[in-house]
């Protein structure tokens, strides 16, 4: 089992988002098995619902970014990504 330790800082306004819309912040995530590039590997992150919100890196841009994601049998799979958190917030 491999063990993911996460940022839980936050700004103001995202623990504001946080809070709204009653999130659960994580400090860990636990997984048997993983397919994360090293651009994947997720910073900070938290439940959103019934789906997974993960910082990570844009492969691309090299900036981070909010990646949407769902569980299944202990893997993450990503489904979209967004470039901020008020973009995060209006495509959910």
């Amino acid at each position: 089992m491999i063990k993911f330790r996460l940022n839980t800082n936050y700004s103001k306004e995202e623990l504001k988002f946080l809070e709204k819309h009653n999130c659960e912040i994580l400090s860990e995530i636990k997984l048997s098995k993983t397919d994360f590039s090293e651009y994947e590997v997720p910073r900070r992150m938290f439940k959103y619902g019934g789906v997974y919100i993960a910082e990570v890196i844009d492969d691309e841009t090299k900036h981070f970014a909010w990646a949407v994601l769902s569980k299944w049998k202990n893997v993450y799979l990503f489904s979209a990504y967004y470039d901020g958190f008020d973009v995060l917030e209006q495509g959910l």
